[in-house]
């Protein structure tokens, strides 16, 4: 839009000056008798038609520059919508993440109780001839989803600390183009 309306300013111009030419030039015509007073009114006029140029080449001038504000702050806008986006995105994630966390965490609990060695040993085994295997097997599948849950909390956390640094870049980001937002929009 900005591009066109430059090509429309120079093409008017590049007309003007043809035309101005095109005056001056048949009024400098060797072969041409006039007189003085005529070449007078002739360059009287090209004068006018010159100054006219030139305040309509101003005035489009300034036209320009508040259409070319507008755009930058309409660009500046549409750039913070999407990171404000981003922003509430990411807060759903930790959102997100929390909920994932308090089960396993709950869990891991509940487990850490089941692996304290007086628990296991104290563990009620109805119809089995070999106790201490039955007891090693559950030691052995509680320490197996121990270390699965560890790693989902580890996993989870790394996420956590990923999203909350993405959030505060995010918001610093934010901050900033309001303040240019601000700035673009004053006069």
């Amino acid at each position: 839009m900005i591009l066109d309306v430059r090509k429309m300013v120079l093409r008017f111009l590049a007309a003007g000056l043809l035309v101005g030419l095109a005056f001056y030039c048949s009024g400098q015509d060797p072969k041409a008798v006039t007189s003085s007073n005529d070449k007078h009114e002739t360059l009287e006029g090209l004068h006018k038609t010159i100054e006219r140029l030139r305040v309509e080449n101003q005035q489009l001038r300034e036209r320009l520059s508040v259409l070319e504000k507008r755009v930058g702050a309409q660009s500046i806008q549409d750039h913070l919508v999407q990171e404000e986006q981003r922003i509430e995105n990411v807060q759903a994630q930790l959102v997100a993440i929390g909920e994932k966390e308090s089960p396993l965490q709950l869990r891991l609990a509940e487990i850490d109780e089941q692996l304290r060695p007086g628990n296991i040993d104290q563990m009620l085994i109805a119809g089995s001839l070999r106790p201490e295997e039955v007891r090693e097997a559950t030691r052995q599948r509680l320490t197996s989803e121990q270390k699965r849950i560890r790693s989902q909390l580890e996993l989870l956390h790394q996420s956590r600390t990923h999203l909350q640094s993405s959030l505060s870049v995010t918001e610093m980001l934010v901050q900033n183009l309001r303040l240019r937002l601000q700035k673009d929009l004053q006069p």
